[in-house]
């Protein structure tokens, strides 16, 4: 794909600032949504006593809930554009493969370095058998599905989270400051988003792990992914290196590294969204890579 540039198209011009007389509200607007929509499902699910490791067992009211939940950022963007009356920028313009590459190695450095120096030395253990009987499939042929053609689903999951950590949250803050104060707020809007499932639904973090310890390992992750992800889109100007990055995420998380991973013991220590070796292994791999996103 080839990398295409045009000027956005204001209603009424910036402010001296370089901030849109709509943004604020746009932004205010957001926020707020987004936490009417996430509070309430959080509470459906726990009025429930959801246990998010048999989610398929809960009522149907509590399912709704929860899985209506990834449509939050997408449905607080609609909101924002209404009051705002200035649309995201939607941020679907072709890019070339260069950072389309790097969105999708980042992850795929990052959580190798983290899972395979847990299960190197000992502090998780491999199951590949696990993961091969669970899918059917022998292990390096669920490995390479996994980093390709099962990102596939994984993109439809992130555009309903992406529309508005990218199209809005970093389009809108990004016009009146830098890459890297906007790579803080949307990394930490993003890690709020899922902060009240892990504080108040069963099975969001594993059995063991202290609540606090995991939540404050998440929030790294995501202020650390947020970096590349902001940086990537406002060079660019294109949503699909943030969502190949978050679905190559996603896919090797889910679909690899946590069935190939025996959770007995102490691994939730170390591995998975609680995992200090996940938040780890993503910050050595956004600080190796960092010549490839990190440009003017």
């Amino acid at each position: 794909m080839t990398t295409t540039t045009s000027s956005p198209v204001h209603s009424t011009p910036p402010t001296p600032g370089g901030r849109h007389p709509a943004t604020r509200r746009q932004l205010v607007a957001f926020w707020a949504v987004l936490a009417g929509l996430v509070l309430p499902s959080v509470a459906v699910a726990v009025a429930h006593g959801v246990h998010l490791e048999h989610l398929d067992k809960a009522p149907l009211p509590a399912q709704l809930a929860l899985y209506g939940q990834a449509l939050a950022p997408a449905l607080a963007t609609l909101a924002a554009w209404a009051v705002g009356r200035r649309a995201p920028d939607w941020g679907f313009r072709r890019v070339g493969w260069g950072a389309i590459g790097t969105a999708w190695l980042l992850p795929v450095l990052g959580l190798g370095l983290a899972y395979g120096t847990a299960w190197l030395t000992g502090l998780a253990g491999f199951r590949p058998a696990a993961l091969a009987d669970s899918s059917g499939m022998p292990f390096l042929v669920v490995l390479l599905l996994g980093l390709i053609p099962g990102l596939v689903p994984y993109l439809l999951l992130a555009l309903t989270e992406q529309l508005g950590w990218s199209s809005l949250l970093t389009a809108r803050l990004g016009e009146s400051r830098g890459a890297d104060s906007t790579a803080v707020l949307v990394g930490l809007s993003w890690a709020a988003f899922h902060v009240p499932m892990m504080l108040f639904v069963n099975g969001a973090v594993p059995a063991g792990l202290p609540v606090p310890w995991a939540v404050a390992m998440f929030v790294l992750q995501c202020v650390v992914l947020a970096f590349p992800m902001v940086w990537l889109r406002l060079r660019t100007r294109s949503i699909w290196p943030v969502l190949v990055m978050h679905a190559t995420l996603n896919a090797v998380l889910y679909w690899i590294a946590e069935p190939a991973t025996d959770p007995a013991g102490t691994a939730g220590w170390f591995v998975g969204e609680g995992g200090v070796l996940t938040a780890a292994g993503l910050l050595v791999a956004v600080v190796a890579t960092a010549r490839l996103w990190r440009r003017s």
